[in-house]
């Protein structure tokens, strides 16, 4: 009955599991560099910190 293409437990193929990976990594990795981008910023403008 199951398919053996199909990961546990997602019911994604491999390839479909690994290009889903692969955007998360991606976007994990955009959304670090905005928030790092942020806090120096704010680091940067605010008088208290300097």
């Amino acid at each position: 009955m199951s398919d053996p293409e199909k990961v546990f437990p997602t019911g994604l193929t491999l390839s479909e599991a690994e290009e889903l990976h692969s955007q998360l990594v991606d976007g994990t990795r955009i959304f670090g560099v905005i928030s790092a981008l942020a806090h120096v910023l704010v680091a940067v403008t605010t008088p208290w910190l300097g």
